[in-house]
């Protein structure tokens, strides 16, 4: 007898699927007023400034790595355990994933003692994902990144709810970025979302997200 493992087994009530009906009866498919209030309603739960909604939780790396400046030449500190996502973004942006183990069998995230040989010359960002929804221990991430002088990246696909220290995941770096693929905690089918309390990114992020198309039309 075959197994089947489905990739994800979401259950929808019918409030949602209610709301969902509603969208489509709106004629505003795409970045209208429902996606406006979940983009506020969002940064609310978190406690940030600035939450844009993407297509994907690849679009929010990608646009997270380009707002940090991540280009040619550059190299960015990942875990080697992830989504293939998480190095794809700095592979778009021209860079280099560099590599680096998770802190130990009891923890699948990256440590500061796992990045620290990783950091050359050319290392522009650490991204760090909060594996399974496991927080990273960020703290001494920071330390490292701040003495550096270079942004972190949080991949907090799986995160949105955990906290670390009383913050939420996707708000203690620089940048945090969210998926709502079917088999996340939050899933709308497909979507992404990338939040920030820094205005300069939320500036950039806002200006490529739509080609430049910063003002919505209702």
């Amino acid at each position: 007898m075959g197994w089947r493992v489905p990739l994800s087994d979401v259950s929808l009530s019918a409030e949602e699927l209610r709301a969902a009906t509603a969208v489509l009866a709106s004629g505003w498919l795409s970045m209208g007023p429902v996606t406006e209030a979940f983009e506020r309603a969002f940064a609310d739960y978190l406690g940030v400034t600035y939450a844009f909604a993407v297509s994907s939780g690849t679009a929010a790396l990608h646009l997270a790595h380009l707002a940090a400046g991540v280009g040619q030449g550059d190299e960015v500190v990942v875990p080697s355990l992830t989504f293939v996502a998480t190095a794809n973004a700095a592979v778009y942006c021209g860079a280099t994933p560099v590599f680096v183990d998770v802190a130990g069998a009891d923890d699948f995230n990256l440590s500061a003692d796992t990045i620290a040989p990783a950091f050359s010359g050319a290392t522009r960002a650490i991204t760090v994902v909060h594996y399974g929804g496991y927080p990273c221990d960020m703290a001494p991430v920071l330390e490292i990144a701040e003495e550096r002088g270079i942004p972190v990246i949080e991949d907090a696909a799986h995160a949105v709810g955990a906290s670390y220290a009383g913050r939420r995941c996707g708000t203690i770096g620089d940048i945090g970025c969210f998926s709502f693929f079917a088999n996340k905690n939050l899933p709308t089918g497909e979507g992404g979302m990338i939040v920030t309390d820094n205005e300069a990114y939320a500036g950039r992020i806002r200006a490529m997200r739509s080609h430049g198309m910063t003002a919505l039309t209702w």
